[in-house]
């Protein structure tokens, strides 16, 4: 028999099974089954959140530790992730859809940024600054406070590990307001928080509807910053609501990322990875590499081979680990489609067309994997972000003609090169308008100590490596002026 819980409001370590927005539920995108009912909040439930949170961070214990005690904590709280791995990954493909592999990582990533962070408490140092005779000047680095974690559906346990360990890290109390379509494992992460000890109020779980419970949360003045990662759309209403009482923001928003494949390159090696960068969780990845821009004397061999290998893909449900699962929902699924519309009008669509019609399939959000040709830069199917598995191949004859195609586009987050010739791979990387720049590779991995955040349209502030710890931390400097007594 398949559980079904109830994941409820968790505000100050107290469980509420009912709120006042009522009930919401989740469904497997896979087969349209009921996956889970959750509390939603409304009015009352956000101000108890946020007061549990207040408490917590102007009078509990967590900031005033020693930051090595906390590091201990947030260690142990990496190793009860992984412990849980397999029931956590499980949770996560019938909740999401993703294939259970992705899950897997999913739960390993996230326990490495506890152990990053919880590594890094102790060591945020601030400056000694030089004034001169009789003075003394120095920095120091606070926490911020209370901490708002607005997280989407597509990596729901990942994204609150991301923003969550560094806050903790450095200080801040936590509010997480998951998606209302992923709120399962959101809950198995305030478990795991509780069990390894975190202080009463620390972590505060508010699920519901992001035009309610979302809103009233960013508009909160007893929230001191907001950590979002969504779309364009929806950031923007954050940024406004966040700017009603001047706090500020980490904005991980939307990509529309170019990959660059030379005639050098070893197509054996690049191939693979230029497909894995946009079908990875049925191309619902803000960074997908969506945008393929081919060297024109490969580019009829490169679209064949990439038509053979996309051809062969297996779908299914994600807890079956298929080469790609569902889109999270029928109503996003009709979204993709309309794309592939957009596609014969800009150009040709060579795969993409059907919907899969296996019977264990029809009752899910499946679509094929859509390739894309003869359609230029400046089309839509080329500039909107469309969040589904839908490659637009562009030929380009010159490096600059590459380098000006992939910065033509309102965002700015990631990029791919592909090329033996390391001069080359350099010299384009250095002039492309992203983030993040990826040479023979492309995707985060398990690399939680570089920074991530992108240009443009694509957000500012940058997640994951130390870098991210700027956004919990507030600077103080303290200056003495102590001549000699004459």
């Amino acid at each position: 028999m398949i559980e079904r819980p109830l994941i409820p409001i968790v505000v100050g370590n107290k469980v509420l099974n009912e709120g006042s927005d009522g009930i919401g539920q989740s469904f497997d995108p896979a087969t349209g089954e009921l996956v889970a009912q959750f509390a939603r909040a409304g009015q009352v439930e956000v101000e108890m959140a946020v007061a549990a949170a207040r408490e917590a961070f102007d009078n509990g214990p967590w900031r005033r530790m020693r930051p090595f005690e906390r590091g201990r904590i947030l260690q142990r709280i990496g190793e009860l992730m992984l412990q849980r791995r397999g029931e956590i990954a499980r949770k996560e493909s019938r909740d999401s859809g993703k294939p259970l592999r992705d899950s897997y990582w999913e739960v390993d990533c996230s326990a490495r940024f506890f152990e990053f962070y919880g590594g890094a408490a102790d060591k945020m140092h601030g400056n000694s600054i030089p004034l001169g005779p009789d003075w003394s000047d120095w920095t120091v680095k606070e926490a911020i406070g209370v901490s708002l974690h607005i997280i989407p559906w597509n990596y729901p346990f990942q994204l609150i590990a991301r923003g969550v360990a560094p806050a903790l890290a450095a200080g801040c109390a936590v509010i997480i307001k998951p998606s209302a379509d992923t709120p399962v494992t959101a809950y198995e992460f305030v478990k795991i928080c509780q069990e390894a000890g975190l202080p009463e109020g620390l972590v505060n779980l508010v699920n519901g509807r992001g035009s309610l419970a979302g809103d009233l949360l960013a508009r909160h003045k007893g929230v001191d910053q907001i950590t979002f990662t969504g779309s364009v759309a929806t950031g923007e209403r954050v940024l406004v609501a966040a700017a009603s009482h001047a706090i500020p923001c980490n904005m991980e928003l939307g990509g529309k990322s170019p990959q660059i494949l030379f005639a050098d390159a070893d197509l054996d090696r690049s191939l693979p990875i230029v497909a894995g960068g946009f079908l990875t969780h049925c191309g619902q990845v803000c960074n997908a590499g969506t945008r393929l821009f081919v060297e024109r004397k490969i580019h009829d061999r490169v679209v064949e081979q990439l038509h053979a290998r996309i051809s062969k893909m297996t779908l299914g449900a994600g807890i079956d680990d298929p080469d790609m699962g569902p889109l999270i929902s029928r109503a996003h699924r009709s979204d993709v489609e309309r794309y592939y519309d957009v596609a014969r009008e800009d150009g040709e669509l060579l795969l993409g067309a059907e919907l899969p019609q296996a019977p264990e399939l029809v009752d899910g959000a499946f679509v094929r994997p859509g390739l894309v040709v003869g359609a230029g830069n400046n089309t839509r199917i080329a500039r909107e972000e469309i969040f589904g598995p839908i490659l637009t191949v562009i030929p380009f004859d010159t490096a600059e003609e590459a380098i000006s195609g992939a910065n033509d586009s309102p965002f700015g987050l990631v990029a791919g090169v592909h090329t033996t010739n390391i001069d080359k791979a350099l010299g384009v990387g250095e002039k492309l308008r992203v983030g993040q720049v990826w040479i023979n590779s492309f995707g985060v991995g398990l690399d939680v100590e570089f920074p991530f955040g992108g240009y443009k349209l694509s957000g500012f502030g940058r997640e994951k490596g130390l870098e991210a710890l700027a956004a919990y931390q507030q600077i103080k400097n303290i200056a003495i002026h102590h001549p000699l007594p004459r």
